[in-house]
């Protein structure tokens, strides 16, 4: 049974608020700029996904992105009581990136379901070089019927940039129709930070 306190971090509130900050100190502090934001679909569900760099970037893309967005975070963010309920009010939910979690799927899929955004970075960890992609993305946006948003996080010297490219909607329902979109959609995500 949640308390009242709980409830209250629950409420739209916080993420508006943890969002007007991020945007602040990210443009101040971190010369953030955000390219393409328009190409977001507004509503409807979404799977946003992302290469990752720094432990900057589930802040910055989700400040840089004009709607909420429910990351997928490791599991063990959720160890720490206070870090847990930080991360719930956040719409953020656990995966346990060691094996295929169901339970974090589902909650994804449900989420999709209910017109919601969902951040993956698409390589599963931080990754400043070539690291292979993971299915994540592709699958869920498959099995959804939902667009696949691809996105971009670089930095420029000491700026970081974001940039969103074009949703498409991934076709086909085999593994390598999977993979294939897999393939596309990193494909999508380098052009962006060269362009």
């Amino acid at each position: 049974m949640m308390t009242l306190f709980e409830r209250l971090l629950q409420g739209p509130w916080l993420y508006r608020l943890a969002r007007i900050m991020i945007l602040a100190y990210g443009k101040s502090a971190l010369g953030l700029r955000i390219i393409d934001a328009h190409k977001v679909p507004r509503k409807g569900g979404v799977v946003v996904a992302s290469n990752h760099i720094t432990a900057w970037d589930p802040p910055l893309l989700g400040a840089s992105t004009p709607r909420e967005v429910n990351f997928m975070a490791k599991k063990e963010l959720f160890e720490r009581p206070w870090l847990r309920l930080l991360l719930r009010g956040l719409h953020a939910f656990p995966v346990d990136r060691e094996r295929s979690d169901r339970t974090a799927i589902k909650s994804a899929l449900r989420r999709l379901e209910r017109g919601s955004a969902i951040g993956i970075f698409v390589q599963g960890t931080r990754s400043a070089g070539d690291a292979e992609a993971l299915d994540g993305a592709a699958f869920l946006a498959q099995r959804a019927g939902v667009p696949l948003l691809p996105a971009a996080i670089w930095r420029e010297g000491r700026n970081f940039r974001v940039r969103f490219g074009d949703p498409f909607t991934p076709c086909g329902r085999t593994r390598n129709d999977i993979r294939s979109t897999t393939d596309e959609l990193m494909k999508s995500i380098k052009a962006l930070m060269l362009s």
